[in-house]
């Protein structure tokens, strides 16, 4: 009796010693977490993908001779890990080479970190910043993005990313704030994470009432320059936009929705320009059928410093259940009623954008 519990102690740390050998002869590490450390399956451990799309640099600083928008190829490597039901942090390296084709190229390696959310089983929405090299400076950048399952594990990525300079640059043309702007596309192959769910609309669909919050991505248009200013750069008339929004819904009845929101976002251009805007924003809605919502916004607010007013509206759809895309337009007018550089008034001012909002229903 002694020998065979003897042989069985004997045979279970052999076991637990092989266990201990295969973990140390692993490729790289990959910690196990417990079920309520649950993340999108596919968006979990090591990726790697294929990148493209056009880079704008427009002042002379990162690249100085050759073409001041032209495409970029490269490659990404990256690693997610959970935090929390639905929610992953990463870090990721990316490599590219923009070039005219002709005699000017430049490299592009940033190290990001990335802060994501799920949308639905098949989709991640994530904002992005990290720093590195481009062209003949160090930089830094900041920018959305979000990728969505196409196959088991593959999928597609679109994010778009401000640049600005960390430090001089040789030919001493330097420029504060954002000074280059990209938008890129990929292919990006999921290598750890179980297969992924490819459709839309997984588990129950919102009913548009409660709290939400969200993040968006688009412009602001000032063509009477009510609001922009000029920097020592030039007059634009139209700046890229990214921000936040959070908010709440009151159900009036099975169709009405009415509540209010804020929105936060940074403004900016390619030539060193940046502005934020902060609106308050009372809403009015209608859900005419199940999963979508048609609304009409209106509030103050503050648009580079300046008292602004806005109306205007969006559409909610709930592509991903419980997660909606959203898309909204604003105009926007100088509460002061200062006319602009043309010396016209009114509300000329547009803010539109294109979002993702969750709802906690």
């Amino acid at each position: 009796m002694r020998a065979v519990v003897f042989a069985g102690a004997v045979a279970g740390a052999l076991a637990l010693a092989g266990s201990a050998a295969a973990q140390s002869n692993a490729l790289y590490f990959s910690p196990d977490l417990g079920s309520e450390f649950t993340a999108p399956s596919a968006f979990e451990g090591l990726y790697a993908g294929a990148l493209i799309g056009p880079i704008s640099a427009r002042k002379n600083n990162f690249n100085t001779v050759g073409a001041e928008i032209r495409p970029e190829l490269g490659a990404v490597v990256g690693w997610n890990q959970p935090i929390a039901p639905g929610v992953i942090v990463g870090a990721e390296l990316q490599g590219t080479v923009a070039t005219d084709f002709s005699n000017s190229a430049y490299l592009r390696l940033m190290a990001l970190a990335r802060l994501g959310f799920a949308a639905g089983d098949n989709s991640l929405i994530y904002v992005l910043a990290g720093a590195g090299r481009m062209g003949e400076s160090w930089a830094f950048e900041a920018g959305i993005g979000a990728e969505v399952m196409v196959t088991p594990n593959m999928g597609l990525r679109l994010e778009a990313a401000g640049i600005g300079q960390l430090g001089p640059v040789p030919n001493g043309n330097d420029v504060p704030a954002i000074s280059a702007m990209r938008i890129t596309s990929g292919a990006i192959w999921q290598l750890d994470g179980g297969p992924a769910a490819t459709s839309f609309n997984t588990g129950a669909v919102t009913d548009f009432s409660g709290l939400y919050a969200g993040i968006n991505i688009g412009s602001l248009a000032d063509p009477q320059f009510n609001f922009f200013d000029d920097y020592g750069h030039g007059w634009h008339l139209s700046r890229f936009e990214m921000g936040g929004l959070a908010g709440y819904n009151h159900a009036l009845g099975d169709m009405i929705r009415a509540g209010i929101e804020v929105q936060l976002g940074a403004n900016y251009d390619t030539s060193g320009d940046a502005g934020i805007d902060a609106l308050a924003l009372a809403r009015i809605g209608v859900v005419p059928v199940p999963g979508v919502l048609a609304y009409a916004a209106g509030g103050v607010g503050l648009v580079e410093a300046a008292g602004a007013y806005a109306f205007g509206g969006g559409v909610e759809y709930a592509l991903w259940g419980k997660t909606a895309l959203r898309g909204e337009a604003l105009l926007l007018g100088r509460m002061d009623g200062a006319p602009g550089l043309t010396g016209i008034s009114g509300p000329t001012t547009s803010k539109v954008t294109i979002g993702t909002v969750w709802h906690f229903d």
